[in-house]
């Protein structure tokens, strides 16, 4: 079954071939080739975790520059997970790698919803998010080895980011759910947030039902615990030496150990005043 992450890339990369995506296709490209492309000497190179992703990457590199990229077999990266990797080479993949820089720059200074497009493509090749009932808690991460790059994402996220960098990379961050539901609706991933709502909330409701019941559970143990001790001590008395309201209230007290308050009142003729009071004074006689 796909992560939870997974499926927003996927739902990101089905976008780039609808008829609304057109205006600021080259501003997800822009985004995804910051976030998952390597440039050298004759072309650039992508390494992606999803199949989805690696396929709009060649969509979009056919629609906007009529070039025709490789995709590779998956394989695995240094830490055993599948890449896939797509490769576009030759002079005018370097100067569409260029124009693509050109449009960033465009989306950073414009923002709207240009820059949108560079953030949809940003959290394809290097975005994370925890499904809505992790039981750490909510997290949407973009990590990359290039300061410049989470930095240009947090400034385009209609939520603040925090920075920092952890084992040799750069993540920028969100852990409220308020802010992992933002920046997914500002990608435009309303279903996604819908979702993430609901099953947050009952995740919530499931923590609070369980907090409920080990205070409950608690509260019974406390009960138990005290009315054996009382007990206990109830059944060193001698019932001989006490007044005839004491002794028929410790006689009610061991006959039936776990009644309440209210019931012990009840079979006793008494209101729960009076009960409570011989109660007590029957306490007192046993600790002296």
């Amino acid at each position: 079954m796909p992560s939870f992450a997974s499926e927003l890339r996927r739902q990101l990369a089905a976008r780039t071939g609808s008829p609304g995506s057109a205006p600021h296709r080259r501003a997800e490209l822009a985004g995804l080739v910051d976030a998952a492309g390597v440039r050298d000497g004759s072309g650039v190179t992508f390494r992606i975790p999803s199949a989805p992703v690696a396929r709009s990457v060649v969509r979009l590199w056919r629609s906007e520059f009529g070039l025709e990229p490789r995709l590779f077999p998956p394989g695995p990266n240094p830490f055993g997970r599948v890449r896939y990797a797509v490769r576009v080479e030759g002079n005018r993949a370097l100067q569409a790698a260029e124009e693509l820089r050109v449009e960033r720059e465009r989306s950073l200074r414009e923002a709207g919803s240009a820059g949108v497009a560079y953030l949809r493509g940003a959290f394809q090749g290097a975005g994370s998010v925890t499904r809505p009932d992790y039981r750490r808690g909510h997290h949407l991460e973009f990590v990359h080895e290039d300061e410049g790059f989470v930095r240009r994402v947090a400034a385009l996220s209609r939520v603040p980011l925090k920075i920092v960098r952890r084992r040799g990379r750069w993540v920028a961050y969100a852990k409220s759910a308020d802010g992992v539901t933002t920046l997914l609706a500002q990608m435009g991933l309303h279903e996604a947030v819908l979702e993430y709502e609901a099953r947050a909330i009952l995740s919530e409701a499931r923590a609070n039902a369980n907090r409920v019941t080990n205070f409950d559970a608690a509260n019974a143990a406390r009960t138990a615990a005290a009315a054996a001790h009382q007990q206990e001590a109830l059944e060193g008395l001698d019932a001989k030496n006490l007044p005839k309201a004491l002794r028929e209230m410790l006689e009610l007290r061991l006959e039936y150990p776990d009644a309440s308050l209210a019931e012990l009142a009840r079979l006793g003729g008494l209101t729960k005043s009076a009960a409570n009071h011989r109660l007590r004074r029957l306490i007192s006689l046993s600790a002296g």
